[in-house]
Parts: structure tokens; C-alpha cells; sequence
């Protein structure tokens, strides 16, 4: 898919701006979710990425959106205890 090349050429806000086109006229398509939500990731956007993640997931349930959904979920429950006030 060429918006992986936009990405790594272009950056994040172009390549979102690409996709987002791409998928309103192939909302079906599995891989553009799956890429939305990695690029939605590196925003931070994390209830977003984890929305396209999900569109992913359920349009193809063998792909690896559940499993970049787990790995949102594991930055999300981070806790660093020497960082913790007692």
C-alpha cells in the first residue's frame, strides 16, 4: 500500500490525511483500518487507534489488529513505581 511509503516519507499527517480518503471509499479494507490505527497510535490518539484497530480486527479476525490492540492496551496500563508518589 503506498501509504506506507507517504508515511515514511512524509510523516504522519499526510499519510492520515491519505487514508482517511482511501478508506471512505474502501471502508471494507482491513488493511487500511489496520494502518490507521498504527498511524492514530503514533499520534496518541489512543481511543481512536484502538477504534480503527477494532474496524481492523472484526473485517479480518486472523490479521494482527487484536494484537496491536493488546499492545495499546499494555502502554496504556504502564506504571513506573519508582515514579509513583508513596
Amino acid at each position: 500500500m503506498e501509504i506506507e511509503q507517504i508515511l515514511r516519507e512524509e510523516g504522519t499527517e499526510r499519510a492520515h490525511q491519505e487514508l482517511k480518503e482511501f478508506l471512505e471509499k474502501e471502508p471494507e479494507n482491513a488493511e487500511g483500518w489496520y494502518l490507521m490505527g498504527g498511524i492514530l497510535r503514533r499520534e496518541q490518539q489512543w481511543g481512536e487507534a484502538i477504534n480503527a484497530l477494532n474496524r481492523a480486527k472484526f473485517l479480518n479476525p486472523e490479521g494482527p489488529a487484536a494484537h496491536a490492540i493488546e499492545y495499546i492496551y499494555e502502554i496504556l496500563s504502564f506504571k513506573h513505581n519508582d515514579l509513583m508518589n508513596p
